[in-house]
């Protein structure tokens, strides 16, 4: 539940403070979950406006909540068996992440971009999410197909594929972690949203045609059944 709908400073650990939003799944419940969105409209407290910027090396497009997210975070929220470990790939300010945690899953949120997993970390901890470790934050960069992916029975990315690079490796890390289901007992899904109007998507389709089933499409069938 959202304490307060209002906008607040979030004091980073670079000593940064920025502006943030509360920002619930559906807007009109504010029992929904939610996550931290950064701000550019300044924030008065005790009747001073105090404006903010993002660190050096911040992605501005790394804070906001993205359609898809939305719609990932639904999906989970609806089919996610709380039993599964879920590890979020560009998890942004993490709200299918979060959601995941409201559900009562063990959650891994990653992201390369650390003011993010900052947002998220906060999220989770005024949610009550940090209890017995169950939600933690990982630096990863989705671009290296050096870095080992964390271990979990449902990975989720939405609207990640910002770059040609980006949709490519997001390929290869998705067929790494389905190629794990032949050597074991315990079976890893993958469950991937993008919006239309994301060109890179295509690029990431292509590459999983070439590894399964040239006839695969994106579905705006929300049962990942």
């Amino acid at each position: 539940m959202i304490i307060s709908a209002q906008q607040r400073l979030l004091t980073l650990s670079c000593g940064s403070q920025i502006n943030v939003n509360p920002t619930p799944l559906r807007r009109d419940d504010i029992n929904s979950p939610w996550c931290y969105t950064f701000s550019v409209s300044p924030v008065i407290i005790d009747d001073d406006v105090r404006s903010s910027s993002l660190p050096p090396r911040a992605n501005f497009l790394a804070t906001q909540v993205w359609p898809s997210s939305r719609i990932a975070s639904t999906i989970i929220e609806q089919y996610l068996d709380p039993s599964w470990k879920v590890c979020e790939l560009g998890c942004g300010p993490g709200l299918p992440s979060l959601t995941a945690a409201m559900k009562g899953s063990e959650v891994i949120a990653t992201d390369l971009d650390e003011c993010a997993l900052e947002m998220v970390l906060a999220a989770a901890r005024e949610q009550g999410f940090l209890v017995d470790q169950r939600f933690q934050t990982q630096q990863f960069d989705l671009t290296s197909r050096q870095n080992v992916l964390p271990d979990a029975d449902l990975y989720v990315m939405s609207d990640v594929f910002e770059s040609s690079n980006v949709a490519e490796s997001a390929a290869y890390h998705v067929q790494s972690i389905l190629s794990k289901n032949s050597n074991s007992q315990s079976k890893r899904r993958v469950w991937v949203f993008a919006q239309s109007d994301r060109a890179q998507r295509e690029t990431f389709l292509d590459v999983m045609r070439e590894a399964y089933d040239e006839t695969l499409e994106w579905s705006l069938n929300q049962n990942p059944d």
